[in-house]
């Protein structure tokens, strides 16, 4: 009994992730996990712009320097849990990565997000795991 209850419990503990991803997220997050700067970057058109909280990161090189510096070094923390909103060209997802909870934004014309403020947008961390 203590058995099967201590197994219910890390099923608990265990976040869900959501499996039916458009395929604009799945490339950010494949890319990310897979610490692949090239395939993280080929998510995202030469104009994007990546809205990290309260910076923006404008064009692929600025891009490119930001994910360097602060997510292809943890990648392989990031999954998203659920999608919380969804409709033509973007979703609102809640992620997993590190020992966060945090909400992205995601907005997309065909494969790649789209520039202007549309691109990524990391609403920051709201609670741990």
């Amino acid at each position: 009994m203590i058995r099967k209850s201590l197994l219910a419990l890390a099923m608990l503990s265990q976040p869900a992730f959501a499996e039916e991803l458009p395929k604009p997220i799945s490339c950010y997050q494949d890319g990310t996990n897979a610490k692949d700067i090239e395939a993280y970057m080929a998510c995202f058109t030469a104009d994007a712009e990546m809205i990290d909280v309260s910076r923006t990161f404008a064009g692929q090189d600025a891009i490119r320097a930001w994910a360097l510096r602060e997510v292809i070094s943890s990648g392989e923390t990031f999954r998203h849990r659920k999608i919380l909103e969804q409709g033509p060209g973007h979703a609102k997802t809640e992620v997993n990565w590190l020992s966060w909870v945090v909400h992205y934004t995601y907005w997309w014309d065909g494969q790649r997000p789209l520039p202007e403020g549309r691109g990524l947008r990391n609403e920051g961390s709201e609670s741990p795991c």
